[in-house]
């Protein structure tokens, strides 16, 4: 799970600003190597910027959903064995992670965090998480 990279501005649903389009070129990168089933974006301007280069580079689509609506523990429930790229929000992304632990981890990311790339594997019952800063 990722955030969306930085914003253009502060309004209801920017695009990204041009460090947000350089972020998630990076994203691209990082994820180049990386076999990714299935990536989802709320639906919002900056979170559907931030996965395209990844979806573009992966020939896949991006799916929408909403996390007010859909859990992680949903998402991965859904997809069983696969890998997820989820790109979330500040709030969504750690609150997510927290419901599926059951106990909270992780906080709120501040306005200025972009770089978070939370890993999460799940071996049997057994539920591994790091935390990576790109």
């Amino acid at each position: 799970m990722i955030r969306h990279a930085e914003k253009a501005d502060a309004s209801a649903n920017p695009h990204l600003s041009e460090a947000g389009k350089i972020r998630a070129e990076k994203w691209k990168s990082f994820f180049i190597d990386i076999a990714l089933d299935f990536i989802y974006s709320t639906d919002y301007n900056r979170t559907r910027e931030t996965a395209a280069p990844v979806a573009i580079s992966k020939r896949k689509e991006v799916v929408l959903y909403n996390p007010a609506e859909v859990s992680l523990e949903a998402l991965i429930n859904k997809h069983p064995n696969k890998t997820l790229l989820i790109v979330g929000h500040s709030n969504t992304v750690p609150a997510q992670i927290n419901a599926l632990l059951a106990r909270e981890e992780f906080i709120a990311m501040k306005d200025s965090e972009f770089g978070n790339l939370y890993l999460i594997e799940i071996e049997g019952k057994e539920i591994k998480t790091t935390l990576r800063i790109l």
